[in-house]
């Protein structure tokens, strides 16, 4: 059985200080939300697609609907999980790859390395994380890091998830580090689009895991 793609794109985006949708902030000439949706058609893990959108991204909708082969499903627009719990429970079960829309430089492979690991694992979620050394290496500062080993990460916005375990108190995680932290990119702000701009016709999709 394949897996679903499921993109969240309900978010405001409110650090970037722009007008425009978050999903539909163009890098390299295309929205950010197009090359997430391109890179999931593009795995042969990925069997659909759908995109999570809210009533902050009205646009994004649209936009969205205008793919062939891709569905999309409205979702309260609370926070990014709630509404990823959202999703998953009207969706049905199955598993799923749930991916960030503002991950422009994702890559079909690094998708797949992420499903191998999940089946390899068998457990009921994984997350993919980068060295946070990688990213402090491209000029970025992120956030949000995590501790696994001693060793300092970035959650990469890429997860996998059994949709029977959504409503658990507690679902058993596993980490996958990815080989090519420049396709975890997430833009939430002017100098990580800066970035994800310059690299962005420098994406190479060969087979690596």
């Amino acid at each position: 059985m394949g897996f679903t793609g499921l993109i969240m794109a309900g978010g405001k985006g409110s650090r970037l200080g722009l007008a425009v949708e978050k999903p539909l902030l163009r890098v390299g000439e295309r929205p950010m939300v197009a090359h997430v949706i391109d890179a999931l058609k593009r795995c042969p893990s990925i069997r659909k697609v759908c995109v999570a959108v809210s009533p902050h991204t009205p646009g994004t909708k649209a936009y969205a609907l205008s793919f062939d082969a891709v569905s999309v499903i409205e979702t309260p627009g609370l926070d990014y999980h709630s509404d990823m719990r959202y999703a998953i429970k009207a969706i049905g079960e199955g598993r799923f790859v749930v991916v960030s829309a503002d991950l422009p430089l994702l890559k079909p492979r690094t998708i797949e390395c992420v499903v191998n690991a999940y089946r390899a694992r068998r457990k009921p979620s994984l997350a993919a994380i980068a060295p946070l050394r990688s990213f402090q290496e491209m000029g970025l500062s992120p956030t949000c890091t995590i501790e696994v080993g001693r060793r300092k990460y970035v959650p990469c916005g890429i997860n996998v998830i059994d949709g029977k375990a959504i409503d658990m108190p507690y679902i058993d995680e596993s980490y996958f580090v990815v080989d090519d932290p420049a396709a975890c990119i997430n833009v939430n702000n002017l100098l990580e689009l800066s970035v994800a701009e310059k690299m962005i016709n420098y994406r190479t999709d060969k087979p690596s895991c």
